[in-house]
């Protein structure tokens, strides 16, 4: 009796779009709790500029504290246009990808991670240069947690960025795409929640 050793179709193994659309559906749905989170916040900044309770939006100076004044949101709005420049910079190297041209992917790919870390260097740099404290006020409280989740958003779309850039500098996306799918996706979110709070700090 003759023994086949051959190797077998592992019938385990799933499609690639197959695997694709599943973790397509991950992303989504963690953009979903993600919505309501920066909703919710949107909600709140609205919410406690209009009650303004006992003046706290924005305190009058005292004995011992200057005023605490707003400040412009066009840093806010730079910061929202560089990430909406690198989302359009992926998006090409989607549509590169899906022609199977992998040197516009590989491209466009590296031009839309620099542009997350530049968008990141800025967001960073705009922390250094409020001239408040963490506790001066209900619209201090809110312009850092803005901030803060957009440093945090900006952060995973470098990391994310840099991982779809890398493979495919070493050619991981010529059988298939989905990744570089899912990327565009967060990207897509990461720059509309940018968008939502330069809207929301616009108005003080």
């Amino acid at each position: 009796m003759s023994v086949d050793t051959h190797a077998h179709t592992n019938p385990h193994h799933e499609h690639p779009d197959v695997v694709g659309s599943r973790n397509r559906l991950g992303v989504i749905l963690l953009i979903v709790a993600d919505v309501a989170f920066a909703l919710s916040m949107m909600f709140t900044y609205f919410y406690l500029k209009a009650q303004n309770v006992n003046d706290m939006w924005l305190p009058k100076a005292d004995g011992d504290n200057p005023a605490v004044l707003p400040i412009s949101s066009a840093s806010a709005w730079k910061i929202t246009a560089v990430a909406a420049v690198g989302l359009i910079a992926h998006f090409i190297a989607l549509r590169s990808v899906r022609k199977g041209n992998q040197s516009g992917l590989k491209t466009f790919g590296l031009v839309a991670f620099l542009l997350s870390l530049v968008a990141l260097a800025l967001q960073i740099q705009q922390f250094g240069a409020v001239p408040f404290n963490f506790d001066k006020g209900a619209y201090v409280s809110c312009w850092y947690m803005f901030a803060i989740l957009n440093t945090v958003h900006l952060i995973l779309t470098g990391f994310i960025s840099l991982g779809n850039w890398n493979r495919s500098r070493l050619g991981l996306y010529k059988p298939d795409h989905w990744h570089v799918d899912i990327v565009n996706v967060w990207w897509i979110w990461m720059v509309l929640s940018s968008l939502l709070g330069a809207f929301a700090l616009s108005f003080t």
